[in-house]
């Protein structure tokens, strides 16, 4: 018998939310689909669009992106290329949230009180209490997307320059090995 809470998809175990081991039938291509929605996390503009049509506070939705935190594990993430949506998911949904409808109180990993030495312990938090919530609520405001947006050009740009070489330093080879071509030619 398999496990219902393990998919295979193009050759690669992903894990399935709890909810659809018991729903419909998953599509083909669900690692593609994934793939490219956990990209578009990295635009500020879409995660504007979610935020002010109201997509961004639907619990349900929520989930779903505490279950896209598997895209994380190197195994996945080598297929991503824009690293930094994995940033923007642990802003949306930070790592030490469940959103359960707990009251903050600290459980171990069946649910239960009590705090025995050796299990995993997590911290439940309401949805509204959780520190993903600031984010959510601000990138809905457009200089605060506008802001974000201007962050990431300057990482990239800095990141670029870093791996490649500033474009200064390049246009002032580019200068000296055209002197040296019309020096030599004379």
């Amino acid at each position: 018998m398999t496990n219902p809470t393990k998919a295979k998809i193009s050759n690669i175990d992903v894990a399935m939310p709890p909810s659809a081991a018991t729903s419909a039938p998953l599509p083909s291509n669900r690692f593609e689909l994934e793939l490219e929605f956990v990209q578009s996390l990295a635009s500020p503009a879409y995660l504007h669009y979610l935020a002010t049509s109201g997509i961004l506070y639907q619990p349900e939705f929520l989930d779903f992106l505490l279950y896209l935190r598997y895209w994380k594990n190197p195994k996945y993430a080598k297929y991503l290329t824009y690293p930094h949506c994995l940033y923007f998911l642990d802003l949306l949904v930070p790592p030490a949230s469940d959103h359960s409808e707990h009251d903050g109180a600290i459980t171990d990993a069946d649910g239960a009180g009590g705090c025995e030495k050796g299990k995993h312990m997590r911290q439940t938090i309401t949805v509204g209490a959780d520190a993903g919530e600031a984010f959510r609520r601000e990138i809905a405001h457009v200089p605060f997307r506008n802001f974000v947006h201007e962050q990431q050009f300057y990482s990239w740009q800095f990141r670029s320059a870093r791996l490649y070489g500033s474009s200064e330093d390049k246009r002032g080879a580019n200068d000296e090995v055209r002197e040296d071509q019309i020096s030599g030619g004379q």
